[in-house]
């Protein structure tokens, strides 16, 4: 059984499936998301998969649905083909669009678990987009910010550590950071969601969230375990700028970031370093990655 139920103290929905106990933890020899009679992609060619979710958060109202970047286990979005990260992006905005028409549908939500240690039960590369039937608590508390002008157009030098722009995109380190080493991905105009970027947005900007994952596989020096996630506000108009936010919980020297006291029972985040330092730590990296 699924259940979407409301917190009596907060408000907030909360999705309940027991179910997702049994999702599978697979290896190459009997994924899921490989070719094959009995797997979820069946036989047809594919490049980009998209398919409804067998053990969704929530079912109707609202839905949750995989996408599978690529035929082959072992590819990994940052290390496709530009070409196919493409098809990824625009596999994004075309379901995106489509959701955002359904009534039941408040926000879609577009992100990637990488790795087992933030939630991927599967191997084989995969995102998930979520269309919510309620609105988020964080995009809740965010609508609150761009309801009088928008926050990431108009702000101090000091609050912007840039680390890349130019005239599609900017990245930057968050001047309130929640995670260490957090990036955000964002345009430089101001877009409201997914659906409304051009085509020459949409390429550059699947090429620079590679270079992001590419940049910190090559100072972490392993595959980063992170959370890869789209905001964007479908039902805000024109007063909310989307951004991607990268959320990694490898922090160096083999530590982890957890959760804990503060972050799960308050939702006051608590960072052991500072946004300056993770610039500092992330430029040259990415200007080797990203110009070499």
């Amino acid at each position: 059984m699924i259940f979407l139920r409301q917190d009596l103290l907060s408000g907030e929905w909360v999705g309940l499936n027991a179910d997702r106990q049994e999702r599978p933890l697979t290896e190459a020899t009997s994924c899921p998301f490989c070719p094959g009679e009995k797997t979820e992609v069946g036989n047809v060619p594919f490049d980009v998969a998209v398919f409804e979710n067998k053990f969704p958060a929530f079912q109707s109202p609202g839905s949750a649905e995989v996408v599978v970047y690529s035929p082959r286990h072992e590819d990994d979005l940052a290390y496709l083909p530009r070409d196919n990260a493409q098809l990824v992006w625009q596999a994004w905005k075309d379901r995106s669009q489509s959701l955002e028409e359904r009534a039941d549908v408040q926000s879609v939500f577009i992100f990637e678990n990488r790795g087992g240690k933030v939630g991927a039960s599967i191997a084989h590369p995969h995102g998930q987009i979520y269309a919510y039937p309620f609105l988020p608590p964080r995009l809740e508390r965010e609508r609150v910010r761009f309801e009088s002008n928008c926050p990431l157009c108009a702000r101090n030098d000091q609050e912007s550590l840039v680390l890349f722009e130019n005239r599609l995109w900017r990245i930057e380190v968050p001047y309130a950071m929640r995670m260490p080493f957090q990036l955000w991905l964002f345009p430089s105009r101001h877009v409201p969601r997914l659906k409304e970027l051009t085509p020459d947005e949409m390429t550059s900007g699947a090429a620079l969230m590679q270079d992001i994952v590419r940049s910190y596989d090559s100072y972490f020096g392993l595959r980063t375990a992170l959370v890869m996630a789209l905001y964007q506000d479908v039902s805000m108009g024109s007063a909310y700028h989307m951004r991607w936010d990268f959320l990694p919980i490898d922090r160096g020297q083999g530590k982890t970031k957890y959760l804990a006291g503060s972050e799960l029972a308050m939702g006051a985040f608590v960072v052991d370093m500072i946004p300056e330092f993770v610039k500092k730590e992330l430029t040259p990296v990415w200007d080797r990655i990203h110009h070499g």
